[in-house]
Order: structure tokens, then C-alpha cells, then sequence
């Protein structure tokens, strides 16, 4: 936006807190406790909220999740044939890219909070499932297909989508899971030597 193109509208944004951010957010709420939590130091009831390596975590996964979208907006008007010049010239030009990316960062949003069931642990050794995380990324899931694949695209001004162009996006949102736990092995490796 500071560069002067936009990649997605207030009303994208907008849809991606109430829906994509909510959902996960609820189901985050009802899950159990990590099977180590009482072994843990307790926090010094003074320490802000990015202490002890949180504000790391949401700078660097912030980071990755913006790259991800962006990422995938430059391939969707890369293959709509439209440069970054058109692009930033006008929002039509750059439609698919601007739906790519916005498929990109709902369904990235659904991936990590499978990533945030723990802040350190890995999600692949999580003793238990919690079933209302997979819920809400399967009702979010279908809640962004209908607005890209519905009437519904036209208020939003979204791009048709093929299904390689869907993969794309959805193959760019999962990356969050490897990156992350990549990210989250290192972290445990830094912790343990400290």
C-alpha cells in the first residue's frame, strides 16, 4: 500500500479478522494444556507481552506470513500477464493476484493456528487433536470459497480462479506449518543451550 498498489481491500481485511481470525481464535480458546505446563518456570507477572521471545515469534512469523501473500499476489498477476507497473496503476489489473492473496492469507491464518496449538512444541508430537481447530479451518475453509466462487466475488471484486491457481495459494498457505516448525526446532535448540 506505501508502495501505491493495493494488494487487498478493507473489506478482504475486514473478512479475514471476522472469519479467519475468529474461528481459529475460539477453537485456540478450548484447547488443552500442554502436558508440560506445570514444569514450566511461572512468568514474572511484570514482563510485557512480547517477553521471553515472543516478540521474535510474531515479528519473524509475521514476516513469513507476508511473504507468503505477496509471494503469491505477484504469481497471480504475473499469470494474468500484468506487470507490477499496471498493478500498481490499477486495482483491475491486478485482480488475480489480489484474490490469490487473499486466499492466501485466510487459508495461512487457518494453517498456523494448527502451528499455535503450542509455542515451542512441535504440532506433528501434540499428544491430542483438537477437533475444534480442524472444524473452524473446514467452516472457514468453505466460508472462502463462497465468497471467491459465489455472487458474493462481485462485492469483494474478485478473479475466477482455476484449480491450479487454488493450489498455488493453498500450497503457499501450508508453507506457514514447515517454516514455523522449522522456526520453532531452532528456538528449542537456542533455549536448551541457554
Amino acid at each position: 500500500t506505501m508502495l501505491g498498489f493495493t494488494i487487498l481491500k478493507p473489506v478482504h481485511l475486514l473478512w479475514i479478522n471476522l472469519v479467519t481470525d475468529s474461528l481459529p481464535a475460539l477453537a485456540l480458546g478450548v484447547e488443552k494444556a500442554e502436558p508440560d505446563i506445570m514444569r514450566r518456570k511461572p512468568r514474572n507477572a511484570k514482563d510485557g507481552i512480547f517477553a521471553n521471545g515472543m516478540g521474535l515469534d510474531t515479528l519473524v512469523q509475521g514476516v513469513v506470513i507476508s511473504a507468503l501473500t505477496l509471494a503469491t499476489y505477484f504469481i497471480g498477476i504475473h499469470h494474468a500477464g500484468v506487470s507490477v507497473a499496471q498493478a500498481v496503476s490499477s486495482d483491475a489489473a491486478g485482480i488475480e493476484g489480489m484474490t490469490m492473496a487473499f486466499l492466501t492469507l485466510s487459508m495461512v491464518e487457518m494453517f498456523h493456528s494448527l502451528n499455535m496449538r503450542s509455542r515451542r512444541g512441535s504440532v506433528f508430537a501434540l499428544p491430542t487433536q483438537n477437533g475444534w481447530a480442524w472444524g473452524a479451518f473446514a467452516l472457514s475453509l468453505v466460508l472462502t470459497w463462497i465468497v471467491i466462487e459465489t455472487p458474493l466475488s462481485g462485492v469483494f471484486g474478485f478473479a475466477e480462479l482455476d484449480m491450479v491457481h487454488y493450489g498455488i495459494a493453498l500450497g503457499l498457505a501450508a508453507l506457514i506449518i514447515p517454516i514455523v516448525e522449522l522456526y520453532k526446532a531452532i528456538m528449542r535448540s537456542a533455549e536448551a543451550k541457554a
